[in-house]
Parts: C-alpha cells; sequence; structure tokens
C-alpha cells in the first residue's frame, strides 16, 4: 500500500509540475449522489446485496497541454458520506463511511457543438477517511463465517476512476462516474468498495 500511495503522490507532483506552464480552465465546484457497493472474496452475502447511499460535494480543475489538443489531467477533492443499514440487530445497527477523495484524471474532451463538450476520463483516486465513524475508527461487518467478524476498516484506500462528463455553454457540466475498489477495505480480508456517482459542476 505504501508503495501503492508513493507512486500516487509522485505521478501527481510530476503532472502538476508539467502543468505549470500550461493553460488552464475556471475551477468546477460539484455536487451529487453517491453509491457505494461491496465484493471480495471475504465480503459477507448481506454486503454484496446491499449498498450504501450518500453525497459528495468537492472541487477539481482541469490542466490543458498546449501539445495535446483535447487532453487534460483533471485533479480534484471530494468530501463523500455513505450510509445504510448493517444488516444486524445488534451495533452497529448502520453503516456509515465519510472520506476525502483525491481523483488523479486523464480526461479526453470533443466537441459535439459549439455549446456541447463531451469528455471521458479515468484514472487512481486516493480515498482518505475522515471522522468518527464505520470508515476510519469504528467496527465493519465483513463476514459471518470467522470468529470474529467484526473489523477496523482502513484508512487509506485506492479505486480506480472512470467516466464521461458533458458541458454545457461552457458554464455547467454532468458527471456520471465509476470508481473500482483496487485496494482492500479492510486490511485482513478481501473487501473491496466500489463507487457510483452521478452530479452537476458548475464552472467558475
Amino acid at each position: 500500500m505504501k508503495k501503492i500511495l508513493v507512486i500516487l503522490l509522485s505521478a501527481a507532483a510530476l503532472l502538476t509540475c508539467a502543468n505549470a506552464s500550461a493553460q488552464s480552465t475556471e475551477w468546477r465546484a460539484g455536487i451529487g449522489y453517491a453509491n457505494v457497493s461491496f465484493n471480495g472474496d471475504d465480503c459477507s452475502d448481506y454486503l454484496k446485496e446491499h449498498s450504501l447511499s450518500g453525497f459528495y460535494i468537492g472541487i477539481n480543475k482541469e490542466f490543458y497541454f498546449s501539445t495535446m489538443a483535447g487532453l487534460t489531467f483533471e485533479p480534484g477533492l471530494y468530501f463523500y458520506y455513505h450510509s445504510g443499514k448493517s444488516g444486524y440487530t445488534t451495533d452497529p445497527k448502520f453503516m456509515k463511511m465519510s472520506y476525502l477523495a483525491v481523483p488523479l484524471n486523464i480526461k479526453y474532451t470533443f466537441e459535439a457543438s459549439p455549446e456541447l463538450l463531451f469528455g471521458l476520463y479515468t484514472g487512481p483516486v486516493l480515498n482518505i477517511g475522515v471522522g468518527g465513524n464505520v470508515y476510519s475508527k469504528e467496527k465493519f461487518v465483513t463476514n459471518t463465517d470467522i470468529t470474529d467478524p467484526m473489523h477496523k476498516l482502513t484508512q487509506m484506500g485506492i479505486q480506480w476512476d472512470f467516466g464521461v462528463t458533458a458541458a454545457f455553454s461552457e458554464a455547467v457540466q454532468i458527471r456520471l462516474g465509476y470508481a473500482l475498489g483496487m485496494s482492500r477495505l479492510v486490511k485482513e480480508r478481501d473487501v473491496h468498495s466500489n463507487t457510483f456517482n452521478v452530479g452537476i459542476a458548475f464552472m467558475f
């Protein structure tokens, strides 16, 4: 995990430096719906069948390369919150996940019309747990087949992001994305989280 984090942070630093002389668009502030699902060999049947719903809010910015038309680097910072029932009658009856997400996406944008731009993006996402909830400090149900099915969630995780955008009149952008879990949600167990999100962003 530490090696992955070092690689991601190094890549972010290199891309940021490379863009120091590049032209950039306006900042974008976004908000939307988010849903997280679970999978993995050690994931309980209940978690596989039930997802957590929530929201996200945050900002991003694109950096354009003058020699690579349409290709941009799009870093961002988002806050995510998810909640749902745990499937147990005793505590924790509800699960909560709140974290900061740092996407480092590469994006390609093309023009459908003078007033409409479509984009495709992909790249790694670093998730950092925050707050006193099950994501960062409490317990999380993983599998009822083991002696102690309650385990702490990792405070840092990696996902791989895929998504599409549609920008209207260079003022409003619709975003649709899916982040695939790459690292374990629980250190000792093969459990991953995948995040679907859809929302709107305003350029300024």
